[in-house]
């Protein structure tokens, strides 16, 4: 799908401030000839890149307000099945915020959350991909401080664990029985 300016407007003003009413969009947006356009107008916009998953509006967080730490793992690959194992294993991670195919040396990027350093270190040595089959290589990062973007769209506070996808049983997990990790659906 292709964005015109009205949508591109549209969307400029939701990054903004996703909970702008339409009556104030409607002060904002402009057709091609500088004409506003109406509410109504705009809510069909909007409701037409939401229906093409285009764009959706959602609450995201500061994660440096809350002062958690995170860190990104590249992971090699030893072929295409793997990567799309491990895709599949940590799409809906509630502590990945992202999770990208690249190329170079590594085939894959995860950026993951934690409550504190130490929150990470387990995540590495327990749950994390680098422990899975068919990684050549890996190498971890941690983030000194997250500068961009401010907010970031990420479900830390889901309650329902994902473990049945990783792999990873939090009741067969040192770390979740020894009471230093309460479990991927608990922030």
């Amino acid at each position: 799908m292709r964005l015109d300016d009205i949508d591109k407007q549209i969307v400029r003003e939701l990054y903004n401030n996703g909970r702008e009413s339409l009556t104030t969009l409607n002060k904002r947006v402009f057709k091609i000839d500088q004409e506003l356009m109406s509410h109504t107008g705009i809510k069909k916009r909007i409701s037409k890149l939401q229906d093409t998953g285009v764009l959706r509006i959602q609450g995201n967080l500061n994660v440096s307000k809350l002062n958690y730490k995170a860190m990104f793992i590249l992971l090699e690959m030893q072929n295409y099945d793997e990567v799309k194992n491990i895709i599949k294993a940590y799409t809906n991670c509630p502590r990945v915020f992202v999770l990208a195919q690249i190329s170079g040396q590594y085939n894959l990027i995860m950026g993951i959350l934690g409550q504190t350093t130490e929150v990470l270190h387990r995540y590495i040595n327990y749950c994390g991909s680098t422990n899975k089959k068919g990684i050549l290589h890996s190498q971890i990062l941690f983030v000194s401080q997250y500068e961009a973007p401010e907010y970031i769209p990420i479900n830390l506070f889901s309650k329902e664990s994902q473990e049945y996808k990783c792999g990873n049983i939090c009741n067969d997990c040192e770390a979740f029985l020894d009471g230093g990790c309460e479990g991927c659906g608990n922030f």
